[in-house]
């Protein structure tokens, strides 16, 4: 989350200082200078994201870069914030109160002590950013603009098992043999796609398919090429004449390639396998797909693909068949045979009893199962109780491997920085949680996570990112639907897997405040669930300028808890709270963008510096509408 992260501040910071509405502000025109610098600066660091995000991997010393520049990033957009805020707040301001704020504020030694302040302020802020620019010891190079992190990393090295050891997809091979097999299309080329999760095994799936008797009788041609991060149409038309065995290529313009394809797949019934395809420009595809036209009726093209949108993109009339996981049958055959010898169980109970429940924490993922059974093989009972007790992504031996992050991780790879965002902040609830459309696209509203050319759009954009992420298979809509209807989805999951990668990518900036000291430096987005927490930490926190986000879940505090020093708060997120805290303490909080209060006895009516939030966005109370908190919103409404 971290790059993410200082791409939408930089990205929020240069949006804020160059708007007009701020360049309007009376605090704003007196340190005009200061902030040109400031954006100057701003935009300097931008171009160096790029380059450091790529380099923190191999340098701690750039990690370190990157963790200090993104206190001072935060520490910025706080102050721009601040002096909105105060602008929108006197504007806002009724009756007497706001005559007493205007005499007050414009008093002329206010006056001026506010623009020293603020001046002052952004001085000290433009000379760190200055500092952090200038560190040459890195030797971070510009880059114009944000790309996706995953182009030229490289392609993964992929490792088959035999076609022998694929447990548990005879039925999924069945119905991609039919749709293969199907001449009704009116198209003489005809579209396939595996849409799934990584590591459920498309790829496998795809190879089981392409080697099987029938299929091979099926086609005259049968071609594979594995495309992954970079799309290139020149390259994959070379690919697939090297996989038609075509002879004498190096030497080829890329005219003759194209002609030798056309004359390749002409006039013969021709199976095409593209398989891990990323692509979402609609052109580049249509350039590919002129060439790969004018093979006989029947001809198919199987693509794999994490996303329904790029099978969408490659033909709208794909037939599209969405890979699950394995059984809990099948994921205990495939366990067996990683895990014992010669695949057959154990006669130790013991370690079968482990062994299920173990297999439970990969949720039908054959990736996953096959790394922890592999990990298990020739290990004690005591080994195996290890692995039982803990978590898929806090088994050393598979952190350090990777197997199963790093193929995740791809997809998150991919996601522009806005999305990652969105996604690794729905780490903040716990596993199997239900996941309400308009709460959590208020919450990435709050954040400022949606990037919108129009406020008034600011929904139906934060709509369109779940979207995509659904499309991606970071989410589930919680009743299975087809892609068309995917805009439908109220509530959706996050299978476990994806959640584990969530919380990997949110790192100590998102988390759920478990018992015990963590390190709460980096801290910005917290949240509580009953008996997952330490009591007294809920204050320590509270009294933190940091923290952006608090949100409990079935959180019974002991005691009375303030949140007026947690000034930095946008989201303040409430449920079933059965003890009281200052309400009061709201009107304090002036950024906070979101506010849900869910039964809560003790509230009995909200209180009058309500209407201080002058930057709330979103107010979700579950009460009754007979209580006084409800009449009390009624009145608001009405002014």
């Amino acid at each position: 989350m971290a790059e993410a992260v200082l791409f939408t501040l930089t990205k929020d910071i240069l949006k804020l200082a160059a708007s007009n509405i701020f360049l309007n502000i009376q605090l704003v025109r007196d340190v005009s200078d200061e902030l040109h610098s400031l954006k100057y600066t701003v935009k300097t660091i931008q171009t160096m994201l790029l380059d450091a995000e790529k380099k923190q991997w191999d340098s701690k010393q750039v990690k370190l870069w990157l963790v200090r520049l993104k206190d001072v990033l935060y520490d910025t957009q706080d102050l721009l914030d601040d002096v909105a805020t105060e602008d929108l707040r006197r504007k806002v301001t009724p009756g007497n109160k706001m005559w007493n704020a205007v005499r007050v504020f414009f008093s002329q030694s206010n006056q001026l002590a506010q623009r020293h302040k603020v001046a002052k302020k952004i001085q000290e802020l433009q000379k760190t950013l200055d500092q952090i620019a200038k560190d040459q010891r890195f030797h971070l190079e510009p880059r114009p603009s944000e790309e996706t992190m995953a182009i030229g990393r490289g392609k993964k090295t992929k490792i088959f098992a035999p076609d022998s050891e694929i447990i548990g997809r005879e039925e999924d091979k069945k119905k991609i043999k039919r749709l293969l097999f199907d001449s009704s299309s009116s198209q003489s080329v005809s579209f396939v796609a595996i849409v799934g999760k990584g590591g459920l095994g498309k790829t496998a799936l795809a190879r089981l398919v392409y080697n099987d008797g029938e299929v091979k009788e099926h086609f005259e041609h049968k071609m594979w090429v594995y495309v992954s991060d970079v799309f290139d149409e020149n390259l994959i038309i070379k690919q697939i004449l090297e996989s038609a065995k075509c002879q004498n290529l190096e030497n080829k313009s890329i005219d003759q390639l194209q002609s030798l394809l056309r004359e390749t797949l002409s006039r013969k019934k021709y199976l095409l396998v593209l398989d891990d395809l990323w692509n979402t420009d609609r052109e580049k595809w249509v350039m590919l797909e002129y060439w790969l036209e004018g093979g006989l009726q029947g001809s198919k093209i199987l693509i794999t693909t994490r996303n329904h949108g790029v099978a969408k993109i490659t033909n709208v009339k794909s037939d599209i068949h969405v890979l699950c996981g394995l059984s809990d049958d099948k994921s205990w055959d495939l366990f067996r045979k990683m895990a014992f010898r010669d695949g057959v169980e154990t006669s130790d109970p013991k370690l079968e009893e482990m062994g299920r429940d173990i297999i439970k924490k990969c949720t039908g993922v054959p990736l996953a199962i096959r790394s922890i059974g592999g990990l298990l093989y020739g290990k004690n009972e005591n080994e195996w109780l290890r692995y039982k007790m803990h978590e898929l992504p806090e088994i050393p031996e598979i952190d350090v491997d990777g197997r199963i992050m790093q193929v995740l991780k791809l997809s998150y790879d991919h996601l522009p920085s806005c999305l990652k965002n969105c996604f690794a902040y729905c780490s903040l609830f716990p596993k199997n949680y239900v996941y309400e459309k308009d709460t959590m696209i208020h919450l990435w509203m709050a954040q400022g996570f949606i990037e919108s050319c129009d406020e008034k759009n600011l929904e139906k954009d934060a709509e369109n990112y779940l979207l995509e992420l659904l499309c991606g298979s970071f989410f589930d809509a919680e009743e299975p639907l087809t892609y068309v209807h995917r805009d439908k989805v109220e509530k959706f999951k996050m299978h476990d897997l994806m959640h584990d990668l969530a919380q990997k990518v949110a790192g100590g900036e998102c988390k759920i405040v478990n018992l015990g000291g963590d390190n709460d430096r980096e801290l910005r987005h917290a949240s509580f669930i009953s008996r997952t927490f330490s009591e007294e930490r809920v204050p320590s926190l509270l009294r933190t300028s940091k923290v952006r986000t608090f949100l409990s879940l079935s959180g019974k505090f002991s005691g009375g808890n303030d949140f007026s020093s947690c000034r930095q708060c946008r989201a303040l997120y409430l449920d079933d709270i059965y003890v009281p805290f200052p309400p009061s303490s709201l009107g304090k909080l002036k950024k906070l963008r979101f506010l849900r209060i869910y039964n809560n006895d003790f509230i009995e009516s909200l209180p009058d510096s309500i209407t201080d939030l002058v930057n709330l966005q979103t107010l979700q109370l579950g009460v009754l509408p007979t209580s006084n908190i409800s009449r009390r919103f009624e009145e608001i409404g009405q002014t």
